[in-house]
């Protein structure tokens, strides 16, 4: 059950690591600057990734779970704030919508999607005995996820700040 798991999270961390380097492809192959809400989301996909990261590296534990499920919460909360503020008449859309939806739309969806995920997960999780794998343990394909989302989130960093400098993003 170990085993399915730690696929599972990795799935997860491979799965939310395409959608952000999609949004990095609308950033750049489209010249579309994001906003301070699609931050604060991109920030939410990377808690949640890390937080599966931590499945990999440190065991599986409850305390990890219970940080995605936060994570999603969090980032569901800032992309439902983003879609009430243009949903409003007079209000027009932000962005190139993909699938007649747009960025910040998806972006709920798979937060949601997270959220019942996360719930899927705990429901095959062993209560009895948490994980205590020592470190270094991990095989190719956890190393590769775990080392996509930390380049992902370094380069979040370094387009945020070459976008935002030392101060507020402006909108």
């Amino acid at each position: 059950m170990k085993n399915l798991q730690k696929n599972l999270n990795i799935l997860l961390i491979l799965i939310l690591s395409g959608v952000l380097l999609s949004a990095f492809g609308v950033q750049f192959i489209y010249h579309e600057q994001p906003c301070p809400l699609c931050l604060l989301q991109r920030l939410g996909m990377i808690a949640v990734s890390c937080a599966a990261a931590f499945n990999l590296v440190f065991g599986l534990r409850m305390s990890h779970y219970g940080f995605m499920l936060l994570s999603a919460l969090f980032g569901g909360f800032v992309a439902l704030r983003q879609i009430s503020l243009h949903v409003c008449p007079g209000f027009s859309s932000f962005g190139l919508p993909v699938l007649g939806l747009s960025l910040y739309t998806w972006s709920f969806i798979v937060f949601v999607c997270v959220i019942a995920y996360t719930a899927l997960l705990l429901f095959i999780y062993d209560f009895k005995e948490e994980s205590k794998e020592p470190h270094g343990s991990l095989d190719g394909w956890n190393k590769f996820s775990c080392l996509l989302i930390l380049f992902i989130a370094g380069l979040n960093c370094i387009t945020t700040l070459w976008q935002c400098g030392l101060g507020p993003c402006e909108g």
